[in-house]
């Protein structure tokens, strides 16, 4: 029995640190979101997870949170009380033959392009390679092989769970299938995931990827021709639009695009937005384990972040104006600030019945990420109050339903830590909530897991 971090330390095969201990980390991507924590697990096995969640109460008193990655601009893998820390449990394997990934929560998406790839396979990961899996897939997953294959969520096929009691189980169609269910979308609410077993899908070595900049003035052109590239997308096709500061702290509109093909069909594919004249211009056929990590670059800007998602249904050269405005005077203050419109091909998503898993955002809109970045001390009491703003503003030509939407789930930063009530859980999980209402009752009811869209155990 566990009753001191003193009996954790000796313990865990993973490293337990206090404040004052060589190794003690609580660090994230955002800054903002780190909360100084009394005790961090680094897991380095799957028992580590068990002990520091038995041991959490105990020893702390307080809360327990888990980080896998810590790519995010929230609270929610942050706590005063004691941090299990997955970063360690990045192990990747390939079973070639029946084309499976076995891989463990805290693998990077980087590392698991490389890995995948010496098979000729790639998994359903994001599009920053900085990320983890583990946060990633349970949010429900959006990347490069939405359009082909679906969510990384839809792609789970099992996975080893520990949950609120330490017990360690498997997650499968045959074994607890409504536990599958749940992490199916359902984010953390259940229980730590230790290793996740996920589909595998062909993946050529190499993809055609675009980047093609825009002077503001050129808006309605460019939206014009998003809009009729959407109509023929190609499910191996990505573009996002994004609007942003340039090298020259000009405003720009970028179109970057994506190809998981060949060079010439993805010139084919692209062409339309070349032929606009852009400023600058850059294309290329590029090895599949560089254009994974096209993504990238903002998220190396220091400093505080925050980030919150809306959804579209109308994409209007009008509306993108308004949002532009809007984002000009953001930009003011936060020079960092981008504002990016994301087209993955969403018919795979949407054509899966919306209860077949937790995830609930199987209407086919459009995604847009509002991200504020270097956040300096004078604006920061301030951002979320703006970033709000310009959600409603990027939403305000579409339908109800998407400006109600809090946004893609793993956006939802600005949400997700707001639990004393279930508002903004109801809001994600919609017609799915009941079930995992129920779910939550079988496997966490005492609610240790509570830190992202809270879910409330049936009475």
């Amino acid at each position: 029995m566990i009753h001191s971090v003193a009996d954790l330390k000796t313990s865990c095969k993973g490293r337990v640190c206090e404040p004052g201990d060589e190794g003690y980390d609580y660090s994230k991507w955002a800054p903002n979101s780190m909360i100084p924590c009394k005790v961090v697990v680094t897991a380095e096995e799957t028992e580590d997870i068990a002990k520091a969640i038995k041991a959490g109460p105990l020893v702390t008193g307080l809360p327990i949170a888990v980080r896998g990655g810590g790519h995010s601009s929230s609270t929610a893998s942050a706590t005063e009380g004691l941090l299990i820390d997955l970063r360690k449990l990045n192990k990747i394997r390939v079973d070639e033959e029946t084309k499976v990934g076995y891989i463990q929560p805290g693998a990077l998406i980087r590392d698991i392009e490389v890995e995948t790839l010496k098979y000729g396979l790639g998994a359903c990961v994001g599009v920053c390679s900085q990320v983890s899996i583990g946060g990633y897939t349970v949010g429900g997953g959006i990347g490069y092989s939405t359009g082909a294959y679906g969510l990384a969520a839809d792609n789970l096929m099992s996975a080893t769970v520990v949950l609120a009691h330490g017990e360690i189980v498997e997650a499968s169609e045959s074994e607890n299938p409504d536990l599958l269910w749940g992490i199916r979308g359902g984010g953390s609410n259940f229980g730590v995931l230790a290793e996740l077993r996920v589909k595998l899908h062909p993946q050529r070595a190499d993809a055609y990827a675009v980047s093609y900049s825009f002077p503001p003035t050129r808006i309605n052109e460019v939206v014009e021709e998003i809009n009729k590239w959407k109509d023929v997308q190609k499910v191996h096709e990505t573009v996002f639009m994004l609007i942003g500061l340039g090298p020259d702290k000009q405003p720009y509109v970028v179109i970057n695009g994506v190809s998981n093909s060949s060079q010439e069909d993805g010139e084919a594919a692209f062409k339309r937005f070349l032929d606009l004249g852009p400023v600058n211009i850059i294309n290329a056929q590029l090895p599949w384990t560089e254009a994974c990590k096209l993504a990238d670059p903002p998220n190396d800007i220091a400093g505080g972040k925050l980030i919150c998602g809306a959804h579209i249904d109308t994409f209007d050269a009008v509306q993108v104006q308004k949002t532009f405005e809007a984002w000009e005077e953001m930009v003011k203050k936060a020079p960092i600030s981008i504002l990016l419109y994301e087209f993955y091909h969403y018919g795979k998503v949407a054509e899966v019945p919306v209860e077949s898993a937790a995830f609930a955002q199987r209407h086919e809109l459009m995604t847009v990420l509002c991200a504020c970045m270097g956040i300096g001390d004078e604006y920061a009491p301030y951002v979320r109050d703006e970033l709000l703003r310009l959600k409603s503003i990027v939403a305000a030509s579409s339908s109800k339903d998407a400006q109600e939407s809090l946004g893609y789930a793993n956006y939802g930063d600005l949400f997700c830590t707001l639990n004393e009530t279930d508002e903004y859980t109801k809001k994600i999980f919609k017609s799915n909530y009941p079930r995992l209402k129920e779910i939550k009752k079988k496997y966490d009811p005492d609610m240790v897991f509570n830190r992202w869209f809270a879910i409330q155990p049936s009475d």
